[in-house]
């Protein structure tokens, strides 16, 4: 059984929601003046989440720091926005990736186990100059490393002993961030939305005028009058919203919607900046990459998207409308809807050099 303490500063751990759900608080019970320090600290951990993305330090008192999550976890179900909950559960996983580097590794592999399932044990290796604290199922590594796009952490690039993948304590604080951020996003997702208190429902209203306000730092801002958002091929409509909202995509989706962008005329400091809220972002890697693809580094090829068959073939895809008809290239379904959209004027697109698709 853990203490109090423990469950005020994982408040995701099941014996930490165990806790909460023997007190029986209910929804209308939070317009009681009594449990205004709850609301404040669970307003508070959305609006640090919203300005920071991360929560921060909790108040002394362990019992009010507990409960404030699923109130925090309420307000942000009641506000609706889908981005506000990738934010918020990506907050929260930072907050507990911060906490963990101060556990002991027998706390940590005892957290994985208990909470998460992972199989996992201690077991301290030194090799190649590198030390490994931790053996890890490859299922449970794969499940979570699999969204990460640097080459450290595919499969075929780590050290595995007797089925299971060593790691660094670093690695592993990592891989349970992405658990975590995943936990509290389901969490949020099937929260059911119930009629909230006049007094609560202001704190709502406050936490929307709050992310509003903050909306297009945290995207990176809009497109800029370069690129024609409404011009956007389904596809890239897709892989755009997804990026903006937080949402892990595949290699093959984020090179289309990157090398759709440099071709689209946008500036690559401005797409640098659309990955921040990524969760395995990496402003140097992410760089280079972008320049790569834009024909800045490497071979100097600039590329272009992958064609629409080979979209179709990776399942990147998604919802062809009626212009897409005749269309197999992404780049042509932009030209023709700019065309269409500026009443036929003819559009610079940006699209030099050449038509070399491929990754990197």
């Amino acid at each position: 059984m853990i203490s109090e303490r423990e469950a005020a500063k994982y408040p995701f751990l099941k014996e930490a929601t165990s806790l909460v759900e023997t007190l029986n608080i209910k929804v209308e019970d939070l317009a009681n003046p009594n449990y205004s320090r709850i609301l404040d600290r669970g307003e508070r951990r959305v609006s640090e989440a919203i300005i920071d993305g991360i929560v921060g330090n909790g108040v002394p008192d362990d019992l009010t720091e507990l409960l404030s999550m699923p109130v925090a976890i309420m307000l942000v179900s009641a506000v609706g926005d889908r981005f506000l909950e990738r934010r918020y559960a990506h907050a929260e996983a930072a907050r507990a990736q911060k906490l963990l580097w101060s556990e002991s590794e027998a706390f940590i592999a005892e957290l994985a186990k208990r909470q998460f399932g992972w199989e996992i044990k201690y077991a301290r290796r030194e090799l190649d100059e590198q030390t490994y604290l931790f053996e890890v199922g490859f299922v449970d590594y794969l499940r979570n490393a699999g969204s990460f796009h640097e080459d450290k952490w595919k499969l075929v690039n780590r050290v595995l002993s007797g089925g299971r993948v060593l790691l660094t304590r670093m690695e592993v604080i990592r891989l349970l961030q992405v658990e975590v951020e995943d936990f509290v996003l389901g969490r949020v997702s099937k929260h059911i939305r119930v009629e909230i208190p006049e007094t609560v429902q202001a704190r709502v209203e406050n936490i929307s005028k709050l992310f509003e306000e903050h909306r297009r730092r945290i995207s990176g801002a809009e497109l800029p009058p370069e690129a024609v958002s409404e011009a956007f091929p389904p596809c890239i409509k897709h892989a755009f919203e997804g990026l903006l909202s937080g949402r892990r995509a595949s290699h093959m989706e984020r090179f289309a919607l990157t090398s759709f962008l440099v071709n689209s005329g946008m500036d690559l400091e401005q797409i640098l900046q659309l990955f921040v809220s990524v969760t395995d972002f990496d402003e140097q890697l992410t760089k280079y990459q972008i320049e790569h693809i834009a024909g800045l580094r490497g071979s100097r090829t600039r590329y272009t998207p992958p064609n629409c068959a080979t979209m179709r073939t990776h399942g990147v895809c998604y919802n062809p409308d009626i212009y897409c008809k005749g269309v197999k290239h992404p780049l042509t379904y932009y030209k023709r809807r700019v065309q269409s959209i500026k009443g036929g004027e003819k559009t610079s697109l940006g699209i030099t050099g050449s038509n070399h698709q491929g990754g990197i």
